[in-house]
């Protein structure tokens, strides 16, 4: 197996997947990664209930949206989904959701702090929106690259929830981190006054995480 198909796989995997978290429903959200090898494409189709998908479904397109291989029509957001991968060479997958409570502060506008250790991980700092941006508007592909600048989350106001990773393990790892840090913030906003990381204390908190964290990494001699 090639690695576009390797990564076909992996990217109806993981679409398969955002139900179960209660991220999307039907044929809603987008994912989205980049081989590393080619620097092709691979996306899911256009309006499509993922159950009933296969590899073979998932759309593959150079950098400039070009299709390269796919029976059906990619993702309308393309145009915004390869703008990322343009400005940030550093990330290879993106998770698109629709999930309620990270949506609802995009319905009114509000970014999400930093409130938890967790969360502080996985983004380093507060997650951006958008004002509302129609697919045909001329800032639809430019706006949200601009306000993630070096982060990991954006929201889409008034319509869902956009994060990113090296690999689509981080970026699922980040839309369920999100929602849950979005539910917890709803809860704790009814029963009092939220604390919240510092810009200082997030960092701090990411570089800790990605550093010194896990299996992976050892102390310095």
């Amino acid at each position: 197996m090639n690695s576009i198909e390797e990564l076909r796989h992996q990217v109806i995997n993981v679409a398969k997947r955002l139900p179960d978290y209660g991220l999307v429903w039907m044929a809603g959200g987008t994912i989205c990664a980049r081989d590393s090898e080619t620097g092709y494409v691979v996306v899911t189709p256009s309006g499509m209930t993922y159950s009933d998908l296969t590899a073979s479904d998932m759309i593959v397109t150079d950098m400039q949206m070009n299709i390269i291989d796919g029976k059906h029509r990619p993702s309308v957001a393309l145009n915004l989904w390869t703008g990322f991968f343009r400005a940030r060479p550093d990330l290879n997958a993106m998770v698109h959701t629709h999930s309620p409570f990270a949506t609802a502060f995009s319905v009114i506008g509000e970014p999400i702090p930093i409130l938890t250790e967790t969360q502080a991980n996985w983004f380093g700092g507060p997650i951006p929106v958008t004002p509302y941006l129609s697919v045909d508007d001329e800032r639809f592909a430019t706006l949200p690259v601009e306000l993630l600048g070096q982060g990991f989350g954006v929201l889409l106001g008034q319509h869902g929830v956009i994060t990113l990773g090296a690999d689509l393990d981080g970026a699922l790892e980040r839309a369920v981190t999100l929602e849950e840090a979005a539910r917890t913030y709803s809860i704790a906003k009814t029963i009092g006054n939220p604390l919240v990381f510092s810009d200082e204390m997030s960092r701090k908190s990411f570089n800790y995480y990605h550093q010194k964290y896990g299996q992976n990494f050892k102390d310095e001699a």
